[in-house]
């Protein structure tokens, strides 16, 4: 079976926010699909081990915030490559409040949604949460970031919580790639080399000498 197949599927790139107690807390998803028109409801589906999903189950409410083409990389890198059991991450960006108290973002989103959870299913490793949607905004009219755009523009990829994740399906490289998060220097290998040692990758942060040919 060829894998690679499935990234021919649509999806965008969205920020799930929820609450843990009286702090913010979120995680990158591709999976947020308009289920039903009346009512209105999505689906969502999340890895069990990110700690929104738990915060989600504990609470009934998350909000989606549809990214923008234009989202700067680093906050694609906060949400989709670190945790919120570790960092408050919505400390680090310019943060919005849903009328039930959920965050989302401000900039680098072209709307939010907030949901209500009516019920959610065990799917191998991820949970598929069933929403009704209760508010929604437009936030900008710059165009909505996709998964496709993100691989061949951004050359980002999948965290290895993503739906998407394929175990050893990126494909090589002929220049340097981040270890951590999959980011692609978009020079030749001669040119990377040539950087200063304080170089960092855009998207995650990490350090020059974590990226790999």
């Amino acid at each position: 079976m060829n894998v690679h197949t499935l990234s021919n599927l649509s999806s965008g790139l969205y920020v799930i926010g929820a609450k843990d107690g009286e702090r913010n807390v979120g995680c990158v998803v591709n999976t947020v699909v308009q289920a039903t028109s009346n009512p209105i409801t999505i689906t969502v589906c999340i890895h069990k081990d990110n700690y929104t999903n738990a915060c989600i189950k504990k609470n009934k409410e998350f909000s989606v915030s549809v990214l923008a083409q234009n989202i700067s990389e680093a906050h694609i890198g906060v949400f989709g490559f670190r945790s919120s059991r570790d960092e408050d991450k919505f400390s680090q960006v310019s943060t919005g409040i849903t009328p039930s108290g959920m965050p989302y973002l401000k900039e680098g989103a072209t709307s939010y949604i907030q949901c209500k959870v009516l019920d959610f299913v065990d799917n191998f490793t991820h949970t598929i949460f069933v929403a009704e949607v209760q508010e929604a905004e437009i936030l900008s009219k710059e165009p909505n970031m996709t998964y496709e755009y993100y691989h061949r523009v951004i050359k980002g990829k999948a965290p290895k919580n993503a739906s998407s994740y394929i175990e050893g399906g990126e494909a090589i490289s002929k220049t340097y790639k981040c270890s951590i998060c999959g980011y692609e220097y978009s020079g030749s290998k001669e040119e990377f080399e040539g950087l200063s040692d304080d170089f960092q990758c855009p998207i995650c942060g990490m350090e020059k000498e974590l990226f790999k040919l």
